[in-house]
Formats: C-alpha cells, structure tokens, sequence
C-alpha cells in the first residue's frame, strides 16, 4: 500500500508541470478536433506522459532499493530476492514494451497515427511480451497457441481501454479498480512481486483520476489508455488466480475477464455496431457504454460512476471465486451473465447522443 500511496502522491504533485508543457510539446486536445469529442476547451492530454515517468521512476528506485539495500526490505520481500534474477529478462521485455506503446500513443496524440501502424504496433509489441515476457499458460498446450492467446489477449484489452476511454474518469476509473481487484487477489497468494507491480500500476492510474474527474484538467490520451491497457493485461497473466491446492474451482480462471468484463464488453459491442452500420470500427463515435446511459437521462458524471459501479460488481463477483466451490462459482458466473445482458439491452436499447 506504501507504493500504492507513492505513485498516487507523485501523479498527483507533477501533472501540473506536465499540463503546463502540454502547450510547447503539442500536446493539446482541442475542441471537435474529432466528430465525437464534445469537451469545451483545449485540454492538455500528458496525464499518460505523467503517469508513465512516474511508473518508470519507482519502478527504478524499487529495483535499486531492493538491490543496494535488501537488508532494508521486510522478511516476506527479503527471501523473494533471489527469484529477482530469474524475473529480469520478463521485467525487462515488459518495461520496454510498456514504454514503446507509451511513446507511440504519445506521437498519436501529437499527430494522429494511422490505424494501421498502430495495429502493427499493438500485435508487434503483444507478440514480443509473449516470446519473452510472461505469456498465457493454461494446462499443456502447445508453445505457439500460447503466443497466441497471450498476443491476442494484450492486443484486445490494449484497444478495450482505448476504446474505453471516452469521459472523463472513465479508463482511468475502472482501470484504479481492476489494479485494487489484482493487487488484492496477488497479495492473497503471496505473489508479492506481482502485488508490487499491480500497486505502481493502480497508484499512477489513481494520481491521473484526481486531475480527469469529475472535471478534465488533464486527458490521458491514447498514451495513457495504451500504457494502462498493456499493464492490466500483463498484470493478468502474471496473477495467479488458480492453484490446485488451495482453490476450489477451475472457474477462478475466469477472474480476468470477469475483472476486464465492463470495458472488454464495450470494446466487442461497439465493434459490432459499427460493422453492423458499415463504419470503420477504427473510427471514434457516441455508441459506447457510456454514452447509452447518457441517453437514458444520466448526466456524464452519473454515468461514470454507474459504470464504475458495474466494474465493482464484477470484481467482488470474480474474487470470490478465489474460495467458492463448483456450484456456487456458477451461481456467480450466472449473476455476471445477468449483469452483462442488463449492459447488452443498455447497449442496443438506447439511442446514443449525436
């Protein structure tokens, strides 16, 4: 929680700086610069510029730490130390990776990328994760579907927050909780190298939700969204949410969908609606989740939080599969089956705002 409060404290303390480059770096989102975006003044987007500096930063003092002073380091850390060489080389592949889709997003943000190179991009730095990083691994399946699922799981929940991040507090909201969900189930299973990890990623996301809601002083853009969306999934493969020795259900793999349910759902039904109307699905609109609800007569603010409401529905639903048997864990996967087609008639039922 220490590191958690840090990276939440320094996000907070340095976006101003940050806003105040935004105008010499060209990093300033303008009113109608795209058909859906409807904000009244120019808005900095540098909050995933802050966050990412911020992460990078303790990320290094943490390594440091842990290196120059172990004797420092409470008991539980201290005997982990020796697995920290053996961690290195997947550390490494994900600090690049989370850094080459920062930067990318970034020069999206200053001018705008095509689809195209940010799609290769996506799969290229997913498919580097999976060859030397962590990697999706369920039961005895071959290497190369093991790439590919965890290629394809990073590139879908990338794009899922991306996509998400469309109000303020939205992406930055539902991404602090989904970081509290899996740092509460890696503290659970003694996986305190991941519980670490899991807290840098929700404090930056939580320092950048004081400034974006419920009024945007500051954007995320599509380097925060892309930068958020790579550790969630990473963060995911590397949480341990089944052991056979002390979980009663296979269903606890579930978790990480059920904890990514609200903005992976979004991401599939907005794709759909768009192909179903013929559109680019690349292409930005007011179909989304939250736009729906504005429909329904909530104000922007009140459809951020029910939104963020559904998430911790999901999450506290996928968290006690951690401890329920068989039975009861499909109970649980029928609750969250209810609540998703609630979303789906929400989404299909509802004409969004123009």
């Amino acid at each position: 929680m220490l590191l958690w409060g840090a990276a939440t404290l320094l996000v907070a303390l340095l976006m101003p700086l940050f806003r105040q480059g935004a105008c010499a770096w060209g990093l300033l989102d303008r009113p109608r610069s795209e058909g859906h975006k409807n904000h009244a003044q120019a808005t900095p987007v540098v909050g995933g510029a802050a966050m990412g500096t911020v992460w990078f930063l303790l990320l290094a003092v943490c390594l440091l730490g842990a290196l120059l002073l172990p004797h420092a380091l409470p008991p539980q850390l201290a005997e982990t130390l020796p697995g920290l060489a053996t961690a290195a080389r997947p550390l490494a592949t994900v600090a690049l990776c989370a850094l080459a889709l920062a930067v990318m997003g970034l020069l999206d943000d200053r001018k705008p990328l095509s689809a195209k190179t940010k799609l290769y991009f996506q799969l290229g730095t997913a498919l580097l994760t999976a060859l030397l990083g962590p990697r999706i691994l369920v039961g005895i399946v071959p290497l190369w579907l093991s790439w590919l699922l965890t290629t394809l799981w990073i590139a879908t929940v990338v794009n899922a927050m991306n996509f998400f991040d469309n109000m303020n507090g939205l992406a930055g909201g539902v991404a602090t909780i989904a970081f509290a969900f899996l740092f509460t189930i890696s503290t659970l299973r003694g996986q305190h190298f991941v519980s670490a990890f899991n807290a840098l990623s929700g404090g930056v996301a939580l320092g950048f939700l004081l400034h974006n809601f419920p009024r945007a002083k500051v954007f995320m853009g599509d380097c925060g969204s892309h930068f958020l969306g790579y550790l969630l999934a990473v963060s995911c493969i590397l949480t341990t949410f089944y052991h056979h020795e002390n979980t009663p259900s296979l269903l606890a793999l579930a978790i990480p969908l059920l904890v990514l349910a609200v903005p992976l759902l979004d991401a599939i039904t907005v794709v759909l609606l768009r192909l179903r109307l013929h559109k680019p699905i690349y292409v930005g609109d007011n179909r989304h989740l939250s736009h729906r609800f504005v429909a329904l007569g909530l104000s922007r603010t009140q459809a951020v939080l029910a939104i963020w409401l559904l998430s911790l529905l999901a999450g506290t639903g996928a968290l006690s599969l951690l401890w329920t048997p068989p039975m009861a864990a499909l109970l649980i996967l029928a609750q969250m089956a209810a609540m998703v087609t609630l979303i789906l008639l929400i989404q299909l039922g509802a004409h969004p705002p123009e």
